[in-house]
Formats: C-alpha cells, structure tokens, sequence
C-alpha cells in the first residue's frame, strides 16, 4: 500500500505542475503590458512636406510635381507654398516668369540645380524657362530668409531654391509622354534609364524633350528643347557616391509686346496718353 500511494503521489507531482503552467501561460500574457512602439514620419499632404526644423522650409515631391502642366517651369510649381509668388508670362512657361519669396525678387533668391547655382554670375537673375524638365526633378526645398551656411550661393539674402534630379533606376526601363493643349502646343518627353550595368553598381539615365506652341497673343512662335543626363556610382557600403550630369537647353520664342507708358509717348510723340473704353456718360440738368 506504502508503494501504491507513494507512486500514486509521485505521479500527481510531476503532472499538476505541467497543469498548472499550462493554465498561467494564457493569464501572464493577457496581465502583462503592453507595448507598441514606431516612427514617426515626415508629414506628407500630396506631396508637399514641412520640416521640423529652425528655419523655416517646404518640400515638394515628385507626388506633387507630375501632376503639374507637362513642361511647365519648376518654379511655378512651387507657387503653391505660402509665401512664394511666381508670375508666368505664358501658360507653358517657354517664355519665362518673375519669382518673389516673401517680398524679395528673384536676384536676391538663391537658385540651385543638385547644388549647382543657376543665378546669371553678373546680375543673379533668373532664367526660370531653362530649368529641368519636371519629370526629372524629384524634390524641391524652398528655405524662407536668409541661406545656409553651406549654400553655394552670394544671391541668397531673399531665401533658397534648390531641386534634385531623380536617381537613375535599378532595372532598365523607358518612359515616353506627349501632351497637346491650346493655342496648338504639343510636347514630347523621352527618358531612357539604362539600370545597373557594371558590377560596380553603376546606373545611368538620358533623356530628351520638345516643347513647341503658339504665342496666346500676338504673332510667333515657342519652341523649347532640352536633353539631359545622369550617371551615378556608389562607393563602399555608407551611402557615399559620385554622380556626373549633363543638361542642355535651347529656348527659340518670340518676344511679347509690352509697353511701358514711355513707350506709348514716344509712339504717339505726346504726352496725353488716350483713354480705352467708353467714357461715362455726361449728367445734364435741364431748367
């Protein structure tokens, strides 16, 4: 019996602890915290980013700037951002604009193609109808007030405007696109990306693109073409790189007619300038 009982009592020792943690398992889990962690990440509404930084700054991605009018001046795109004030001469941007930031003109902005200044060396005024095709710029940052310390500029007193190329893609690949709109404009964009072609990880793109449309008022004629091209090659394992680009841009276009009031007086050779339009009409009183 002293046998019976003592194994009958050996054998409920070793099972009840088994049970017993078996039945704390599902309880320990559901009474422990818990914890969920993440990042927070740039906010991003349709493409235009605002940075948590000392100055202040905006960005606009590639979200945003592909759905803009194809062939249409960068700097228009960026006259959504609070503060900025682009004026076009046209509706395509062949014929060029004014850009202010805050009040200040577009001499004392800082202008910038992959940190690459843009402003003319002698006067620091911008040509805003060569800038890079919107369909290889990938981001634009628009700095508020005065440069960085690293900005390769001396223009910049007004504020900073500085857009990246795209990266040249892993995989070999095409884009073709061709728009028409009014006033007879027809525009054809080509971009050829040629992957990673060496063992080195070195990739590449070319491209090319003919703009080409009648004046909205008056005689003449737009036409605009632009290649370009990119070469990128990683170093080591950090992020470090060497990229070569090449951009080319001919602009072919007629002048617009507007006069200024001298003008008008030496055309008329007098300076009572007429009136346009109807005069109002004269009141009488009768007796």
């Amino acid at each position: 019996m002293r046998k019976t009982l003592f194994c009958g009592a050996a054998l409920a020792t070793l099972v009840l602890p088994a049970m017993a943690q078996a039945q704390s398992t599902g309880t320990v889990d559901a009474e422990s915290d818990i914890v969920v962690s993440g990042s927070r990440a740039k906010p991003d509404v349709n493409g235009i980013q605002t940075p948590d930084t000392p100055k202040a700054k905006a960005v606009l991605t590639q979200e945003l700037i592909e759905r803009r009018t194809p062939g249409q001046t960068i700097l228009d795109t960026i006259n959504l951002v609070p503060g900025v004030n682009f004026t076009n001469s046209d509706p395509y941007g062949g014929s060029g604009g004014q850009l202010r930031i805050r009040g200040f003109d577009g001499n004392r902005i800082s202008l910038t193609f992959d940190g690459i200044p843009l402003n003319d060396s002698g006067n620091y005024a911008i040509y805003s109808n060569q800038q890079l095709d919107p369909e290889l710029i990938e981001q634009v940052n628009v700095n508020f007030g005065a440069t960085d310390v690293d900005s390769p500029t001396a223009s910049a007193s007004g504020g900073t405007v500085n857009y990246r190329s795209v990266m040249p893609k892993d995989k070999l690949g095409a884009t073709v696109a061709y728009s028409h709109g009014t006033n007879d404009m027809n525009r054809v964009f080509a971009k050829i990306d040629t992957g990673v072609f060496t063992s080195f990880g070195t990739k590449a793109w070319v491209s090319a693109s003919e703009q080409r449309y009648d004046q909205f008022r008056g005689s003449g004629e737009i036409n605009r073409q632009q290649y370009n091209a990119k070469l990128y090659q990683p170093i080591g394992s950090k992020g470090d790189f060497i990229a070569f680009g090449a951009n080319y841009n001919q602009n072919r276009n007629s002048s617009y007619s507007n006069p200024t009031l001298a003008n008008i007086r030496t055309t008329l050779g007098t300076t009572v300038v007429p009136t346009t339009g109807s005069a109002p009409p004269r009141r009488t009183r009768s007796t």
